[in-house]
Formats: structure tokens, C-alpha cells, sequence
């Protein structure tokens, strides 16, 4: 069977969109934001891991940009600025990979 599809079909499909940091960033940043953001599974790279269907077990196992931008975040967010945090939010989608052994991990 063949699927065809157009280019622009194929961008949808290819953007990674972070749309519950996008909310929580378009409101006042509270208490409640600053804690979820110190925590790798409910900060924006969690919302990534979590909208890729895998799990996080260690730190080690994301790239050396996505901890950066990680640490950029959570540290954007604390200082309640969510204009930083959105640019960061964004260099997040765009990040190709979040892990630091992509191809093996699909090949086992």
C-alpha cells in the first residue's frame, strides 16, 4: 500500500510543539511552575520525553545541549521570566534529538 502525503502534512508531523509550558509561560509564572521546573520529568524536557512515548532513568541518558538547556530553563523560570524560558521552550522543539544514544536506543 502507498501513502502519499504532502510536505506540509510532513512538517506538522515533524514539529515538536510544547504546548503545556507554552500555556503555563503565557500566564504569570507562580511557586507552582518554579517547582515543576526544578524536576526533569515535569519541566519542558519532560513534557518532550513524555510526548516521545519513553522515560527518563538518568540524566546521563539526554545530550549534553538538552541538559544545558535543561538547567537554562528551569533557571529562566525561577527568575519568573517567561520571554527567556519561551526562547529556551523553543530551542527545546527544535533540538533534533534529547538523547545521547538515539540510534541505539531504537535499535535493541
Amino acid at each position: 500500500m502507498r501513502i502519499f502525503y504532502t510536505a506540509k502534512l510532513e512538517n506538522i508531523l515533524e514539529k515538536m510543539e510544547l504546548t503545556g509550558w507554552r500555556q503555563k509561560l503565557s500566564e504569570p509564572l507562580t511557586y507552582n511552575e518554579q517547582s515543576m521546573s526544578d524536576n526533569w520529568k515535569l519541566c519542558a524536557l519532560g513534557e518532550r520525553i513524555k510526548k516521545e512515548g519513553r522515560d527518563l532513568s538518568r540524566v546521563k541518558d539526554l545530550t549534553p545541549d538538552a541538559i544545558k538547556l535543561g538547567f537554562d530553563f528551569a533557571a529562566a523560570v525561577k527568575r519568573r521570566d517567561s520571554t527567556t524560558a519561551l526562547a529556551i521552550l523553543e530551542q527545546i522543539e527544535r533540538l533534533d534529538t534529547i538523547w545521547q544514544n538515539f540510534t541505539e536506543s531504537f535499535a535493541t
